[in-house]
């Protein structure tokens, strides 16, 4: 009997590290889905940030007029689960890109002072500022490796490897 086996497939894995105790989020560049999930969240969470005024301009128009303490206390809950529906959906998309927990990572020395805390926009758009050049780095290492990898690929067929059949008797 015969046997056969692969070889081992060279997977990269980065280690983004997320906060000052070691806490980091594994990725990796083999990962097809990595760059679709950084620019499609990042787009995400930009365009809920973005959205966040004009929700906070509805409440307040509707609102308007509302200075008894009921009217205001409406108001500010109203505002409130504009701001706590953004961050809930911030969380889940940033940790859907780096994996479950990343946040709460990332957040570490807050969580262990409150647990229940809750990032806001403010926070989030920092972190995808300090993310994007990582991410950037991380696929341009990516290409580099691709380029090496086709080149060596390339050197092991030489050019009379590809010469046209010669006809017997020809010259």
């Amino acid at each position: 009997m015969e046997n056969y086996g692969f070889k081992k497939t060279e997977v990269n894995i980065a280690k983004i590290e997320l906060n000052s105790q070691g806490d980091y989020a594994a990725v990796s560049t083999d990962d097809s889905t990595l760059f679709d999930r950084f620019s499609a969240g990042y787009k995400h969470i930009a365009e809920l940030a973005d959205s966040i005024p004009e929700k906070l301009n509805e409440i307040e128009k509707q609102y308007e007029g509302r200075e008894d303490f009921a009217g205001v206390m409406e108001k500010t809950v109203a505002m409130a689960r504009v701001n706590v529906g953004f961050s809930e959906e911030a969380v889940a998309v940033v940790d859907g890109i780096l994996g479950a927990g990343s946040v709460r990572k990332h957040f570490r020395d807050v969580y262990e002072e409150i647990p229940n805390f809750l990032p806001d926009a403010d926070c989030f758009i920092s972190f995808l500022e300090q993310l994007t050049p990582i991410m950037e780095q991380l696929f341009d290492r990516k290409l580099e490796r691709q380029e090496k990898a086709s080149k060596a690929r390339m050197a092991k067929y030489q050019p009379q490897d590809h010469k046209k059949p010669q006809r017997k008797g020809a010259k």
